[in-house]
């Protein structure tokens, strides 16, 4: 924005030569149209006051930073630096300021052979109105977005548009049930034997290159299978990937692989589906903490996680077996499945939420509303053996034994739920 407003400023100077003054004898009392004086003033006093309120700016964001940060943990950061708002506010006042700038240096007075750039300067007060009302508009935006709850259904809906791409669907094509049955991938034993891909740095796998790795299989006529996933650590010398047949697993053909695993040093939401539920489950033990408890604010992240748990309880996971266009078997992933998803999200609020009634029973609740949408038999299963390990911390934790019974009640209910979708279901049904 800094950089287009210092060409808006070229462009309208280099205008203002073309157009002369003219111009004002039809708009004459609408627009500015005084002398080269009073442009310096006007144009001095729009800059001068726009880098006082940036430092304000700067200083509420960076306030608000920091008490988000404290209340809600430092992975909710990046929603507020990626925010279109703050960083669009921001940059009008700096683009502003840089605009009122550069038309000031060309005025000249009439000792400097005269040149006053009226539409230039009218320019530069519109954009100084339109700063205020971006301002005032930044100031609501600021104090909505700090409250729990929109705060909490911003990560929820980026959550929800994250799993419709979901590690590994990008890397070629999946395999069919025809065609499973066909497929022989390696077993153990010749994997173990197989060539291997190492990390040279320590990092966060943040980014694999899946189009590059599949062309590189295609090209050299190998199979790789995929070691690591995004959102892990790795360290120098760990094995991220390894090749297969041995003999076309060159040591060039090694390094270009190589190159497709990118790390870095903190996790990012591109590849990783655990990243944003972490982030969910953070604010939600933050908030059962009981240096904030907030057990509301928990309750509401219970619910996102628990709709993010039934989209992905319908949809189908990943198939780990990728081939190329020509249906050869190319890449063996790494896959995630809904059992290590479900316990890496509701687990930490498990534990710390097992002496509250109220949390134990949104997560039964939440296990409920899953199981009518859960497709695959061994997602039901691993809900219930989780409502199951809910009960039993419920009757281990909870003091009061009328709060004990309703918990144990919930529990039955789930179970009974899950069950229910376990029955097979009649065709002639409507």
């Amino acid at each position: 924005m800094a950089l287009l407003a210092g060409v808006a400023a070229f462009a309208s100077i280099r205008y203002d030569h073309a157009l002369g003054s003219d111009w004002l004898d039809g708009v004459f009392g609408w627009v500015w149209s005084g002398g080269a004086e009073g442009a310096r003033s006007v144009l001095s006093v729009i800059a001068g006051s726009l880098m006082t309120v940036v430092s304000i700016v700067f200083s509420l964001t960076i306030s608000t930073l920091a008490q988000v940060s404290s209340h809600f943990g430092p992975r909710v950061l990046r929603q507020f630096t990626s925010d279109r708002v703050v960083q669009f506010t921001l940059g009008i006042f700096i683009a502003t300021f840089v605009y009122c700038l550069l038309v000031l240096r060309s005025i000249r007075s009439a000792d400097e052979s005269l040149f006053i750039p009226y539409l230039s300067v009218n320019i530069g007060m519109a954009l100084a109105l339109a700063s205020l009302a971006v301002l005032i508009f930044y100031i609501h935006h600021i104090a909505r977005i700090i409250q729990a709850e929109p705060l909490v259904a911003g990560v929820g809906q980026e959550i929800q548009r994250a799993l419709n791409e979901m590690f590994p669907e990008s890397i070629g094509h999946p395999s069919d049930e025809e065609t499973d049955r066909s497929l022989q991938p390696p077993d153990e034993g010749q994997w173990r034997a197989a060539r291997a891909v190492y990390s040279t740095d320590n990092g966060y796998l943040q980014v694999i290159d899946d189009g590059r790795l599949m062309e590189l299989a295609v090209e050299r006529d190998m199979l790789v299978k995929l070691i690591r996933r995004p959102g892990e650590f790795v360290t120098a010398g760990s094995v991220l990937a390894k090749a297969l047949p041995i003999e076309r697993a060159s040591d060039e053909a090694l390094e270009q692989l190589q190159g497709c695993f990118s790390l870095g040093e903190h996790r990012t939401p591109d590849l990783d589906a655990l990243y944003l539920l972490q982030q969910l489950v953070e604010i939600a033990a933050r908030a059962l903490s009981p240096g904030i408890n907030e057990p509301f604010t928990a309750l509401i992240c219970i619910d996102w996680l628990g709709a993010a748990l039934r989209n992905l309880a319908v949809r189908e996971m990943p198939v780990p077996l990728r081939q190329d266009a020509g249906g050869t078997l190319r890449v063996v992933t790494k896959e995630l499945d809904f059992e290590e998803i479900l316990q890496a999200v509701f687990d930490q609020i498990r534990i710390y939420g097992a002496q509250s009634p109220e949390v134990m029973s949104r997560l039964l609740g939440a296990i409920a509303d899953i199981a009518p949408a859960a497709r695959r038999a061994r997602d039901r299963r691993a809900l219930a053996a989780y409502a199951k390990r809910i009960g039993v911390d419920a009757e281990r934790e909870i003091a009061n034994e009328d709060d004990r019974a309703r918990v144990s009640a919930l529990v039955y209910e789930t179970l009974q739920a899950l069950e229910r979708a376990d029955e097979p279901k009649n065709p002639r049904a409507s």
